[in-house]
């Protein structure tokens, strides 16, 4: 396969794979895999070499990795297999396993190249989990080889005794060094990596505006939002009150006494469990702040577009004639189109024209991702860059 088939394959799974966990569907028997020729896209099309897991018959490594689910009280049989020119692990962060299939190499076991194993263990609290490759952690964790676990109950309550919710609302943070990703041999000691790419499952920036990744919610039907940090920075989730939040768990266990954030401050490897029920017609953000844990500045703020399904805008269906060129700077053309109207990522006309032939003039437009339903029918995402 050519680097830019498998480019081409990877950017495509990974627009599938983020806020909809039943996308993430696990293969019977489940088995992931682990792969360093993977590919992440920047905001402006710009691609950035990953390391990474993915599910062995989709033949594909994502970032995030692919979500992992299981039911209380579930044995799990994880299978794993490492074709990869390097030895990696599974650990299985903050979930309640054995020393043998904890995924550290020192106390559990190496996955060598060409080999492939099995990690053993009972589901037995309900909770928000991570995963990650525990082999040169630093290297291999900022490289992309992490994912996020969720042991939940089928009567949709948190756990025994707990509040009862809708949904859940996977929600994994991470960071990377575009320097570290293009030369991983090259890379920096821990307390030298300067992340300058902040990111809500995988995505940043332009790419969170996108109509599939807002998230809806129904008045009354509270939603599980699953909080977890890979990343380098010290992150802080901005909670309005009109969200009315309540912080349920903590690292998988229920807290003594819920309480409702306003800033709830996250680090690397915590997970925090908070179920928002927001006022009627509720149309805002979760701003979330990343802070650089080197010298306590701030790097970025990502924001979780939250909206009342009431308000929600009919989303096209897709197909594959994207045009050209994608991403764009100046113009993107369809080939033989007519008319060419454009919504920007809030379900906000900015355009209705008719052509001679399809060629749109984005030259000055706002950096960001557009929808263009072409000649009334085809409808398709394009991203203007700077």
């Amino acid at each position: 396969m050519s680097t830019v088939q498998h480019i081409l394959r990877t950017v495509v799974l990974i627009s599938m794979v983020w806020l909809a966990p039943s996308l993430y569907a696990q293969q019977q028997p489940p088995e992931l895999f682990s792969g360093m020729e993977g590919y992440t896209f920047l905001p402006d099309g710009t691609p950035v070499p990953i390391w990474g897991y993915g599910w062995v018959a989709d033949g594909f490594i994502t970032l995030p990795a692919p979500l992992l689910t299981y039911t209380e009280g579930e044995s799990v049989q994880l299978n794993f297999t490492n074709p990869s020119p390097e030895s990696h692990t599974i650990h299985l962060h903050g979930l309640d396993v054995d020393q043998a299939n904890d995924g550290v190499p020192g106390t559990s076991f190496l996955v060598t190249t060409g080999d492939d194993a099995t990690y053993s263990f009972d589901a037995d609290y309900p909770g928000t989990f991570l995963y990650h490759c525990h082999v040169t952690t630093t290297l291999h964790l900022t490289m992309g080889m992490y994912g996020m676990v969720l042991v939940t109950r089928p009567d949709f309550t948190l756990f025994a005794g707990g509040p009862a919710y809708a949904e859940d609302v996977p929600l994994l943070f991470s960071d990377l060094e575009i320097a570290t990703n293009l030369d991983p041999v090259g890379s920096y000691p821990f307390h030298d990596i300067r992340p300058d790419v902040f990111m809500i499952n995988g995505e940043s920036g332009s790419q969170l505006e996108a109509p599939e990744r807002i998230v809806h919610f129904e008045p009354g039907q509270p939603l599980a939002f699953r909080l977890g940090s890979m990343a380098y920075s010290r992150v802080v989730c901005q909670f309005s009150p009109e969200l009315n939040a309540t912080c349920y768990m903590s690292d998988g266990r229920p807290l003594p006494t819920p309480f409702e954030p306003d800033a709830l401050e996250i680090y690397p490897g915590e997970r925090f469990t908070v179920l928002i029920d927001p006022e009627p017609g509720w149309d805002g953000s979760l701003p979330c702040e990343f802070w650089s844990m080197v010298d306590e500045t701030l790097e970025s703020v990502e924001n979780i577009h939250i909206r009342d399904a009431a308000l929600k805008v009919v989303e096209p269906q897709f197909i594959g004639v994207t045009g050209y060129p994608n991403p764009t700077r100046e113009h993107i053309t369809w080939d033989d189109a007519r008319r060419i109207e454009v919504w920007n990522a809030y379900g906000v006309p900015v355009a209705d024209l008719r052509f001679a032939r399809g060629v749109l003039d984005v030259a000055g437009w706002p950096v960001g991702t557009y929808v263009a339903r072409i000649d009334g029918g085809r409808s398709v995402r394009f991203v203007v860059i700077e």
